[in-house]
């Protein structure tokens, strides 16, 4: 067998180099992807944000339902003038939006055909909090017909507004609205105290703009270790 050596030229013996496979280069991403990607990631924040909501739907109705039996154990105690008949009429209105939130949040996570989707679910909610709002606001005609104390009369818009915001955030103005302006329109013209109706409707505007501040501050403790670490 003859021996082939390799510093000829005519030889024929195969080069370790080039055996070698040359490295594959890494193919970029597309711009396009990279585009589709925060297009994604904004939707599914929305998406949490929606899911949240309805979420914490029965929150609320249990923010409502202590809420209005605390106002109607106070308003006995202190011996209200509210017929009996009024007060059933304000408690059933109150309890149906109660009702049909609860049934709207058993429909949202239910798994079958009666599963509704996310943004009519959400749709359905807030008309329901509208409602509830404006039945809860109906009480200063039917549960405190004369305008108690002026505190009373702020509490009873300011304290379940607050509530509803702090679980709800932006979309519970449904709810504050309604409530807040029956409340101070029944002060302005029930008993012609403008300071009560001036002080409800500034306790309203504070409850609205909340959330907004909320997202704010968020928004600012976000940024900042983004601007620690450049």
């Amino acid at each position: 067998m003859a021996l082939i050596d390799p510093t000829l030229p005519g030889s024929t013996a195969p080069d370790p180099a080039r055996t070698q496979q040359a490295p594959v280069a890494p193919r970029a991403v597309p711009h396009a992807a990279l585009a589709r990607l925060s297009v994604l990631r904004g939707e599914a924040g929305r998406d949490l944000g929606l899911l949240n909501f309805l979420a914490r739907a029965p929150q609320a109705c249990l923010v409502l339902m202590v809420a209005g039996a605390s106002l109607l154990v106070w308003q006995h105690l202190r011996a209200s003038n509210a017929p009996l008949e009024r007060e059933f009429v304000w408690v059933l209105a109150v309890l149906t939006g109660i009702v049909a939130m609860t049934g709207l949040h058993i429909r949202s996570y239910a798994q079958g055909a009666v599963r509704i989707s996310l943004p009519k679910a959400v749709a359905a909610l807030g008309r329901l909090l509208f409602y509830t709002g404006a039945a809860w606001g109906s009480g200063t005609l039917l549960v405190m017909p004369d305008m108690p104390a002026p505190l009373l009369a702020i509490g009873f818009a300011a304290a379940p507004s607050l509530a509803i915001t702090l679980l709800l955030g932006d979309r519970a103005t449904a709810f504050t609205a309604p409530v807040i302006l029956a409340t101070a329109g029944a002060a302005y013209l029930g008993a012609s105290r403008v300071w009560v109706a001036a002080a409800i409707l500034a306790a309203g505007l504070l409850i609205v703009c909340l959330p907004m501040l909320q997202r704010e501050i968020s928004a600012r403790r976000n940024v900042l270790p983004t601007s620690r670490t450049l």
